[in-house]
C-alpha cells in the first residue's frame, strides 16, 4: 500500500435529485448520467485535470490550479444545460490530498464534499481558500454566502458562490447540507427561555421606557389619491394630479422611502383602515387629503397619519388661489420632511423648492395629460399627447410637459401603435427640450436612456439610467427600465437588484412583480421565478404575463406539461397574442411535438396577415424545431425591423441551440452584445 501527498484544487460534484429521477423515469435518468459522464471526462481532460473517483451520481476530480478547476466548473455547468439537462451542484476547495489504492483521500476531499452539499441545481460553491486563489481574476464573479459550521470540520468556513452569467446563486436561508446540529433538546429549552427574557426586556425598553421614540419618525410614506370634493365631481384629474406631484417631490429625497403611484392609488375609493393600508404597503406613514376647486380658488385639506396606531401627526386646511398651488406643494412637502425629522442636504432642499410652471392653465393641461397617460390604454395615451402639447403651447418652458410627451411616444412604440423611427424621433426631441430647460430632470434622462436602450447603445443607456436614479432615487420607472437594460447586456444579478428595488417602491404593481420574476429567470434562478410569478398571480389572478414568465421557468426545468398549461392560460386571457403563441410553439417543439409546433406556426402566419407580427416570434418557433436556417432568417428580419425582442439575444434561454451559429454571433456583434 503506497501513499503520495500533494496540494490540489479539488472539485466535488453531485447530480441533484438523481435517485428520485431514476424512480420516476429510468430511461431519462440513464441518458442524464451518460451525458454527465461523457461531458465531465471531456472537460476535466481539457483543463488538465483528473477524474479520480466516481460516487454513483457524483464525482471527485483534482486539478493542478484553481483557475483550471473554476473554468472547468463553469464550462461543465454551461454544457450540462443542453438536453438531456443535468441538474448539477459543484463544490471547490484547495487542500492536501493523498492517494491510496487508486483512490483520492484526505481532509481536503471532506471539505469539498461538505461545500458541495450546500449547493442547489446549477450552483458552484467555493471555500475561502479557493476564493483567495481566484479573487483577482476578472473572469470570475463571486458572492460571499457567510460562515458555515460543517460536520467533522474543526472550525466554521466561509463559503462563496460563483455568480457568473447563467449560474444560480442560492439564498442562505434556503441552504441545507452537511452542517452541525447546533442545539440539543436541553439547549433549545435554555435558548428559548433566554430569548423570551430578552424579548420581554426589549418590549419593556421600547414601549415603557422610550415612549418618546415613536415609529412615527420612520422614514417611509405613501401618498393616497386626494378625494375630489368639488360640487360637480369633475376635478378628479386635479385631485389625483396634486397627490402625484406631492409624491414625486417627496420621492426625490434620498433618505425617504416613498411608495409609487401604482401601489398607493390601488386603494382609491376602498375606504380601508390606514393601519391595514400601511401594513400592505410596508410604510410607517400615510398622507391623505381632499380638494375642493371652484373657479380660481381651491381648498386643500391634508393630513399625515402614523400607520401603526392610526394616529394623526399633522393636519391642515389651505384656502388658496389656483396660481398658489405650486408654492403650496412645496410647503406641504417641507412640512412632512420636518415632521419625519429628515435631514436634507442643500441639493435635496433645492429639489423641493419651486415647480415646473407658474401658469395654472398649463399646469391643468399637464395634470390632464398625466391622468390619461396613467390609464395606459390606447385612447388614454393618444389623449395625453394633446394635453401635453396644449400645456407646452401655454408655457414653452414647461420641462415636465416635454418629459410627459417623451414618455407618451415611447409608450406608443412599446404598445406597437407607432413605428420605431417615429417614436424615437419625437421622444428624443421632447426629452432633449426638457433637459435644455432643466438639466436635472430625472424623467428626461430616463427617457433618453430608454431611447438608447431601443437603439442598442448599451453604455450610454446604462449611464443615462444611473444619472436618472442619482437625481431621483425613488423614481421607479428608472429602476425598472435600468433592470431591463442590465438583463439585455447579461448583468443579470445586478438586474435582479434593480428590479427588487422597483418592487420595494411599488409593491402592488402587477407589471413590476411579473418583471421581477423575469429577472430571476434571466439569472437562471428558476425556482425563484416560479415563486415570484405565483405572488404576482395572487395580486392579479388575470395576469397573462405572469403565466407566460412562469411557463418559461417551468420550461427551463423541463417541466413541459406545466409550461404548456401556463402558455395556454395566457392565450385564453390574451387570444392570438404572438408572444404567447410563439412560446407555446417553442415548448411543443422542445417536447418533441412537431405537429403541434407547426400548427402554431400556421396560426402565426394567419395572425401576421391581420396585423404585423415581429419576426422574432417566428424565429423562436423555428429554433424550437431546430430549423436553424429558418430561425436565423427570421432573426435577421427582426434585426432589420429593430424588433424590441432582439435586444435579448444574449440572455434568451430558448435560443440556446443557436449560440454557436456564425450568423447568430454576427447578429450579436451588430447590436453590440458581442465583441
Amino acid at each position: 500500500m503506497t501513499q503520495a501527498r500533494q496540494l490540489a484544487a479539488i472539485m466535488f460534484t453531485d447530480i441533484v435529485g438523481y435517485t428520485a429521477m431514476m424512480q420516476a423515469n429510468e430511461e431519462k435518468a440513464v441518458a442524464v448520467i451518460k451525458h454527465y459522464n461523457s461531458t465531465l471526462e471531456k472537460l476535466v481532460r481539457q483543463f488538465n485535470g483528473q477524474v479520480s473517483n466516481y460516487y454513483g451520481d457524483g464525482s471527485l476530480c483534482i486539478f493542478h490550479s484553481a483557475t483550471d478547476a473554476a473554468n472547468c466548473s463553469l464550462d461543465l455547468q454551461k454544457e450540462l444545460k443542453n438536453d438531456p439537462r443535468v441538474p448539477l451542484r459543484i463544490g471547490l476547495h484547495i487542500g492536501e490530498v493523498f492517494f491510496e489504492n487508486e483512490k483520492t483521500l484526505g481532509d481536503g476531499v471532506n471539505v469539498a464534499s461538505r461545500i458541495q452539499s450546500l449547493g442547489q441545481e446549477n450552483t458552484i460553491l467555493v471555500s475561502g481558500e479557493f476564493y483567495d486563489k481566484i479573487k483577482n481574476n476578472p473572469s470570475f464573479s463571486t458572492i460571499s454566502l457567510g460562515q458555515f459550521d460543517f460536520r467533522n470540520v474543526a472550525k466554521p468556513l466561509e463559503v462563496f458562490a460563483l455568480s457568473n452569467e447563467g449560474l444560480f446563486v442560492p439564498q442562505r436561508s434556503k441552504m441545507e447540507g452537511k452542517l452541525k446540529k447546533k442545539f440539543r433538546k436541553t439547549q433549545v429549552i435554555t435558548a428559548t427561555c433566554l430569548i423570551i427574557l430578552l424579548a420581554g426586556f426589549l418590549i419593556y425598553n421600547t414601549f415603557f421606557t422610550k415612549k418618546a421614540e415613536s415609529r412615527s419618525n420612520d422614514q417611509s410614506i405613501a401618498v393616497l389619491p386626494f378625494v375630489d370634493m368639488s360640487p360637480a365631481k369633475d376635478q378628479e384629474y386635479f385631485s389625483e394630479g396634486m397627490s402625484e406631484e406631492l409624491l414625486n417631490l417627496l420621492s426625490k429625497i434620498q433618505d425617504l422611502k416613498v411608495i409609487s403611484r401604482t401601489s398607493s392609488f390601488s386603494f382609491k375609493g376602498k375606504n380601508m383602515d390606514v393601519r391595514k393600508i400601511g401594513e400592505s404597503l410596508g410604510v410607517a406613514n400615510i398622507l391623505e387629503g381632499s380638494i375642493r376647486k371652484s373657479g380660481n380658488t381651491i381648498r386643500i385639506t391634508v393630513q399625515l397619519i402614523e400607520t401603526r396606531k392610526g394616529t394623526h401627526l399633522w393636519s391642515e386646511t389651505y384656502d388658496r388661489e389656483l396660481q398658489d398651488v405650486f408654492v403650496l406643494q412645496d410647503e406641504i412637502s417641507k412640512m412632512i420632511v420636518d415632521i419625519l425629522k429628515i435631514k436634507l442636504s442643500g441639493k435635496q432642499a433645492n429639489q423641493l423648492a419651486g415647480s415646473f410652471t407658474k401658469n395654472p392653465e398649463a399646469h391643468e393641461d399637464y395634470l390632464k395629460g398625466r391622468h390619461h397617460w396613467n390609464t395606459r390604454t390606447e385612447e388614454g395615451i393618444k389623449k395625453a399627447i394633446g394635453y401635453f402639447e396644449n400645456a407646452i403651447k401655454k408655457d414653452s418652458n414647461y420641462a415636465a410637459a416635454y418629459s410627459g410627451l417623451a414618455d407618451t411616444y415611447l409608450t406608443l412604440y412599446d404598445y406597437e401603435l407607432i413605428s420605431f423611427d417615429e417614436s424615437t424621433s419625437k421622444a428624443k426631441d421632447a426629452a432633449q427640450r426638457a433637459l435644455k430647460i432643466n438639466e436635472n430632470l430625472a424623467e428626461a434622462h430616463n427617457s433618453l436612456a430608454h431611447i438608447d436602450l431601443h437603439e442598442w447603445r448599451w453604455k450610454s443607456a446604462e449611464e443615462g439610467f444611473r444619472r436618472a436614479i442619482d437625481l431621483d432615487p425613488g423614481y421607479i420607472l428608472a429602476h425598472h427600465w435600468y433592470a431591463l437594460c442590465l438583463t439585455a447586456i447579461g448583468k443579470t444579478n445586478e438586474a435582479v437588484t434593480q428590479m427588487e428595488k422597483a418592487r420595494e417602491l411599488d409593491p402592488l404593481s402587477t407589471r413590476i412583480n411579473a418583471d421581477l420574476g423575469m429577472a430571476y429567470l434571466s439569472a437562471g434562478r428558476y425556482d425563484e421565478a416560479i415563486a415570484q410569478e405565483q405572488k404576482t398571480l395572487e395580486l392579479n389572478p388575470r395576469s397573462a404575463g405572469a403565466r407566460w414568465i412562469r411557463g418559461m421557468a417551468y420550461q427551463q426545468k423541463k417541466m413541459f406539461e406545466q409550461a404548456i398549461k401556463d402558455y395556454q392560460s395566457a392565450l385564453e386571457l390574451s387570444p392570438n397574442n404572438p408572444n404567447f403563441l410563439a412560446a407555446l410553439g417553442h415548448v411543443h417543439a422542445s417536447n418533441g411535438n412537431t405537429l403541434a409546433a407547426n400548427k402554431i406556426l400556421d396560426t402565426l402566419f394567419v395572425v401576421n396577415k391581420q396585423e404585423p407580427v415581429s419576426p422574432f416570434f417566428f424565429a423562436l418557433v423555428y429554433a424550437g424545431l431546430n430549423d436553424k436556417e429558418n430561425a436565423l432568417k427570421w432573426l435577421e428580419k427582426a434585426y432589420e425591423e429593430k424588433s424590441g425582442s432582439v435586444r435579448y439575444l444574449k440572455m434568451e434561454p430558448r435560443l440556446q441551440n443557436m449560440r454557436n451559429e456564425t450568423r447568430y454571433t454576427a447578429l450579436m456583434k451588430k447590436i453590440g452584445l458581442e465583441k
